[in-house]
């Protein structure tokens, strides 16, 4: 009998285990439970993504900001594109011995000279001495038949020619850089007539400059 009613209350005993343990149970997993854990995982997402959304907004911003400075730097007047160039110049009528201002270059006209060595009667060697200076940071390559023309008194084209050119030295030619100067010469074939010739350079960004002269 005393072992029955030992049984008894075990079993019981164990019972209250059973319904206690189930009783946490609920409560831990019920509607009513708050639970600080899912919503700190929660806050962590949620905080990590507007950060990685502030990134890339800032990532934008950062992408614009550089391409609109490098537009601006480029247009502005201290930017790397520089200054737009100005519209070409056009200078003249000049006298011997003057100087001009075309773009970068310095260009000055120093004499004309005349050989009577021409292969055809009425014709004349007409040697012209010129000197360019090179302010720009382009090189500037010399081009005698398309930058250095003369003209004669009845407005026709006297045209470049070698064997006039190789009557005097030096010859002008070859490639100014920045702050290099050349002198030299330039020979053309021209008819010999009384009145005014006109000697022109030209430079396709830069315009023009005209000088007149006599033949002596």
């Amino acid at each position: 009998m005393r072992r029955r009613k030992i049984l008894i209350w075990a079993a019981a005993a164990l019972l209250a285990v059973l319904v206690a343990g189930c009783g946490k149970y609920a409560d831990q997993t019920g509607p009513n439970r708050t639970d600080s854990s899912p919503s700190s995982s929660a806050g962590s997402a949620g905080g990590n993504q507007p950060a990685t959304g502030g990134g890339g907004d800032g990532g934008g911003d950062a992408v614009g900001n550089a391409a609109g400075g490098a537009a601006g730097d480029g247009a502005g007047p201290g930017g790397g594109g520089g200054a737009e160039p100005a519209g070409k110049v056009q200078l003249g009528q000049l006298a011997v011995g003057e100087s001009a201002q075309v773009g970068p270059l310095t260009v000055t006209m120093h004499r004309a000279e005349t050989v009577d060595q021409a292969p055809a009667p009425g014709y004349t060697y007409l040697l012209i001495e010129v000197t360019v200076e090179n302010g720009g940071s382009a090189p500037y390559t010399v081009n005698p038949t398309e930058q250095h023309k003369v003209q004669t008194p009845e407005e026709k084209n006297a045209p470049y020619n070698l064997q006039a050119t190789a009557l005097r030295t030096p010859k002008f030619q070859g490639t100014l850089r920045q702050g290099e100067s050349g002198s030299g010469w330039l020979g053309f074939l021209a008819k010999k007539l009384e009145g005014t010739y006109t000697y022109t350079f030209t430079h396709p960004e830069y315009g023009e400059a005209t000088w007149e002269f006599t033949l002596q």
